[in-house]
């Protein structure tokens, strides 16, 4: 961890003090960048989610869900689709399969 610039106090205090977290609020890609330099060092690492959000993230807009039941596949070529009357792949009558 020194080559990585940590200074020995520092660390001294992580390892006193371990398991610790190191970073918080990282996207996970970032977060594995991080845990592949400290592994890459001889650390051992473990990417968690904490539940831990502050309050500025976007709110979550309402998806539409699409159920089950909306979907059927071609018995003719095996698509699977939102249920129509005809198979938008290869043009079979699905209005017989309901």
């Amino acid at each position: 961890m020194a080559k990585l610039g940590v200074p020995g106090p520092t660390l001294d205090k992580y390892l006193e003090k371990a398991p610790i977290v190191l970073k918080r609020e990282l996207t996970l890609a970032d977060a594995r960048r991080y845990a592949e330099t400290i592994i890459n060092a001889g650390g051992i690492v473990t990417i968690q989610e904490t539940g831990e959000f502050n309050d500025t993230r976007p709110s979550a807009e309402k998806k539409d869900i699409t159920f089950h039941q909306d979907f059927v596949i071609c018995p003719n070529c095996g698509f699977k689709q939102n249920r129509k009357d005809s198979c938008v792949r290869c043009s079979f009558d699905l209005s017989s399969c309901a």
